[in-house]
């Protein structure tokens, strides 16, 4: 067990089956009942999903123009997807427009089958997390905004001009997974470690073995007891939810990443999680 911090609240909003309108509804009431971030996924063929989803970093970076204080990232971008230069390019300019409140979250892979289908050469996982590794390299010289000049493994960048910097310094890194090699990787670069939500209940095993990175794990949640869920979601009052996540924060988790999945809940649910149940996690 670790000491924790002053617990914080993020609102996961996977951009499935939903207007961008009803996204930056959601974003701006989390923003009003004092969430801390929101989050979005990053798919591009979303296996088993018809008709997809809205890409997420547009999206984020069109919610950044409709807030003003909430932080905004993924859960977590695939770094299959964008050359490390254009995803580091990317990651400076999204800060530069939300004024700092960019996190990053990053990872090595997707699901096999949406690779696949996009020809993407995803390789061992072993060459997956040493492909970002290296893109971590990237994503610290670019954002520095001085001249880049990186001949690795997988890619070479060659950048004599150099960019505007990020506005944060260093933006915070959020790395996700739960393989023996990602933790490695946490540990040595990741200000964040996320726990996906299937994966929580090993959270006493796999803290420990995240180093110096905080802890952030997500929650789907609804307010009453529900038998078409997965196991994972948590249901129930908000007395019986804040002692789950109390339970976890004692485990050394200090982000809450939550999914509301009551599709008729919207503001009101965030609502009412900001003032029922977060004052109990944040009292612990």
């Amino acid at each position: 067990m670790r000491p924790s911090a002053v617990p914080t609240f993020g609102l996961y909003l996977p951009q499935v089956h939903r207007r961008f309108e009803e996204l930056a509804t959601l974003a701006r009431g989390a923003e009003d009942h004092g969430f801390d971030a929101v989050w979005f996924m990053d798919h591009l063929a979303l296996p088993g999903v018809p008709g997809g989803a809205l890409e997420g970093w547009t999206v984020a970076a069109a919610v950044a123009a409709r807030t003003s204080t909430i932080r905004v990232g993924h859960l977590v971008l695939c770094e299959a997807f964008r050359h490390p230069l254009l995803l580091s390019r990317m990651a400076v300019t999204l800060d530069q427009v939300s004024g700092g409140r960019l996190n990053l979250g990053l990872g090595w892979g997707s699901s096999p089958s949406e690779l696949d289908s996009l020809d993407f050469a995803a390789g061992p996982p072993a060459t997956r997390r040493a492909r970002l590794a290296e893109t971590l390299d990237i994503l610290d010289a670019v954002q520095t905004g001085k001249p880049v000049d990186h001949r690795g493994r997988f890619f070479t960048v060659r950048d004599p001009m150099g960019g505007p910097p990020a506005v944060q310094g260093p933006i915070p890194l959020t790395i996700g997974g739960v393989g023996a090699g990602t933790l490695e990787l946490v540990r040595a670069r990741a200000d964040w470690w996320n726990c996906w939500a299937p994966d929580r209940h090993r959270l006493a095993e796999l803290v420990p073995q995240t180093g110096n990175a905080r802890v952030s794990a997500n929650y789907s949640l609804a307010f009453s007891h529900r038998a078409d869920v997965p196991e994972y979601v948590l249901t129930g009052p908000p007395d019986e939810l804040a002692r789950r996540l109390v339970a976890d924060r004692e485990l050394g988790v200090e982000h809450f990443v939550v999914q509301l999945v009551d599709p008729a809940g919207g503001v009101r649910d965030l609502r009412r999680f900001m003032d029922e149940v977060a004052p109990a996690v944040i009292g612990g």
